[in-house]
Formats: structure tokens, sequence, C-alpha cells
């Protein structure tokens, strides 16, 4: 990797922290208005980005990548700054709170996919598994430091401080890129309708054997892997009788699992045949899934995590570098908004459909989650061009 990767690594890292954090800033200043409140405020952060994702591939892929998250930077530390003078100025309210939701994830829908394709300009084929790896083991770092650093600065600067901290997070991420200039670069495509460009990105992805089955399979592994940590393991914890810590070390040990595997595959690369390995990864996971719904003693089910997020990582750190090498160059950042999209949609409403089973019982939701990443792993398995598909290689 080249000094300018490193250089764009540590600013898109200040930003992932500026993000979480802003993100949990919001929802705890809005629970002390009610549940009600916080739903809205949640929603009014996550509608946005779902909404503007497709837009925000068209523009990157117009603009350009950098252009795109130099603009994104630059908007998110001026309006994290206004805001915290307005709150400031009015108190916490419910409208101000919906407001500053709304602005962020409406940046973030254009942010997201620039920053999903912006490691192919430092890496050709032959490092691009190396580079997304790194950068997803940042994010994995940043993101389980994030939540309790944001309660300690929520805690000791409240909202505003914490918006002000934010501000200047992403006003880092800005100068880091600023100082840069990616070694490749990627034709921009001409202007036209935003709707027609965004549809031929569909028909893209629709007509790809390959990227079709790369995006069927993360729709499923969002639908079923990311609840377990965030619904299924605090349910699960609560009819087994155990203590949030136990809970947090489950989810701790799951996070373990996937980072060490990103790790390993930053420093030495991938397997040769990415897609076989992302299926095996979701066949891992849908093992430490199922054992974790039969866990019945506290270290069984952290163990069980582990081995779930060991499968995670093969899955992400395989998946995600074939995604974008099998993308062509002038499609990159709408097709990242099309993966974005394939990840937002199916887990709101499998969250809708995984509450409602585990009224019956968490442990259904739970091997629920497993089949669904089971179906993942046989989807990819099942695909002859994602499972030969070679990195590098027509």
């Amino acid at each position: 990797m080249t000094r300018a990767f490193y250089g764009w690594l540590a600013g898109a890292t200040f930003s992932t922290f500026g993000d979480a954090t802003l993100f949990f800033a919001l929802g705890w200043a809005a629970s002390a208005l009610g549940p009600h409140v916080t739903g809205l405020v949640l929603t009014g952060y996550t509608l946005p980005r779902a909404v503007l994702l497709l837009a925000g591939g068209v523009l990157g892929d117009r603009w350009g990548a950098r252009r795109v998250l130099l603009t994104c930077y630059f908007l998110l530390a001026s309006l994290t700054l206004l805001l915290a003078a307005a709150f400031s100025l009015t108190g916490t309210t419910a409208a101000l709170l919906l407001l500053t939701a709304g602005v962020i994830g409406t940046v973030d829908a254009f942010a997201l996919p620039a920053a999903g394709a912006f490691p192919r300009l430092f890496a050709d084929d032959a490092s691009l598994s190396k580079a997304m790896a790194l950068r997803t083991s940042t994010q994995q770092v940043v993101t389980l430091a994030a939540g309790p650093l944001g309660g300690l600065l929520v805690a000791a600067a409240g909202l505003v401080g914490a918006l002000v901290i934010d501000g200047l997070t992403f006003l880092i991420a800005f100068a880091c890129l600023l100082a840069i200039r990616p070694p490749l670069t990627i034709d921009a495509t001409p202007g036209g309708s935003v709707v027609k460009e965004a549809l031929d990105g569909i028909r893209l992805a629709w007509s790809e054997p390959v990227i079709r089955a790369l995006l069927l399979t993360v729709g499923l592994t969002a639908a079923f892997v990311l609840p377990v940590t965030s619904l299924c393991v605090p349910l699960l914890a609560r009819s087994q009788g155990w203590p949030a810590s136990q809970a947090g070390l489950i989810v701790g040990a799951t996070v373990v699992g996937s980072l060490l595997v990103t790790l390993v595959v930053a420093r030495l690369g991938g397997f040769a045949l990415p897609g076989a390995a992302a299926a095996l990864g979701c066949l891992v996971a849908a093992g430490g899934i199922t054992g974790l719904a039969l866990s019945s003693v506290g270290y069984a089910a952290v163990l069980s995590g582990f081995v779930q997020g060991i499968g995670v990582g093969l899955f992400t750190s395989h998946l995600a570098p074939l995604f974008v090498a099998s993308t062509p160059r002038s499609y990159l950042t709408r097709l990242q908004s099309l993966l974005s999209l394939a990840q937002t949609l199916p887990l709101i409403a499998s969250m809708n459909l995984l509450g409602g089973l585990a009224t019956a019982g968490p442990r259904i939701a739970v091997l629920t989650c497993a089949a669904g990443t089971a179906l993942a792993g046989a989807t990819l398995l099942t695909a002859r061009s994602v499972r030969t598909a070679v990195v590098g290689v027509p």
C-alpha cells in the first residue's frame, strides 16, 4: 500500500468515528424525550440514506469519488458545528433532533457509495483484497470503540460537545483527503438524467451473474446476520437469565472473531477463490449462530459468538473485493449504492419479522437467522460464476 492510501485511511477512520459517535449522541438525546421521539429520530437518519443512495451513486460516478467525499466531509463538518450552535441556543428539542438526523442522513447517502469505491483508486486487482480488508478491520475497531467513547463524550460534554468534536473529526478527514492524490483514476460518466443513470446501474447489476448473486447474498446476510447481535442476543440473554455483561461478551466475541480474520487477510491476502471463501464464511457463521441458539451456559454462547464472527470475517473480507473487482470502473459508486441498499432494506423487514418470532421464544428467532445465513452460503455455492471467480482473472 502507498502512503496516499494510508493517508486516506486515516481520514476515513476519523469520519467513521464521527459518524458512529454522532449516531449514538442523537439516539441518547432523543431517548430523554421518549421512545416515540427516539424512533422518529433514528428513522429520520436512516430513511434519507435509503431513498438517496442511488442518487449518491450516480453523483459519485459523475463527479468522481474523491470530489464527492471532499464535499461531503466539508458539509458534515460545517453542518455539525452549525447544529451545535443551534442546540446551545434553543436546547434539545424534538424538531431540531429530527432536522439534525435528516441532514446527516442525507449527506451520508452521497458519502457512503463514494467511500465504498475509494479503495479501487489505490489498489489493483492483486492488492485489492488486502486494501479492503485493512479498511474493514479499521472500521470494525473504530465501531467497537465508538460506543463506549461516545457514551463518555456525551456524559462529559453533552450533545453540543459531541457535535463540536464530531465536526472536528470531519474537518480532519477533509484535510487528510485534500492532501493526497490517489494514484489511479476513473473516467467520469457523462452528465444526463439521474434516473436513467441509476437505472443503468440496476440493469448492469441484474445482467451480471456475479454481481447479481453477490447482491442477493448480501441482502440475505444483512437480514439474518446483522440482527443476531443487535436484537437476538439481548433477548436470548434475558430469557436465559444472563446479565447484560454476558450479552456484551457474546457481542464482543463476535467482533473479535471477525476482526482477527480481516487482519489476517489484510496481512496475507485472501483465498484464491473469494466466492467460495465467502460461501464458506456464511456456513461457518450459520454454525456459530446455531450454537448460540442451543447454548444454555454463558461460555458456550461466547464461543459460538466467536465462531460466528470468524464466519462473518471470512464472508466480508472476500465478498467485498470480489464485488469491487467485478464492477466496471465507470459504475463503481452506483453499484456501491446498490450494495448499501441491499444491506439496508432487508434489515428493516427482518427486524420486524424476527421481533415477531421472538415473542414465541428467542431461540426460534436465532435459529431462523442461522437458516437464513446458511441459505446465503448455499446461494453462493450454487452460483458457479461466483464459486469459480478469481479476482484479476476474467
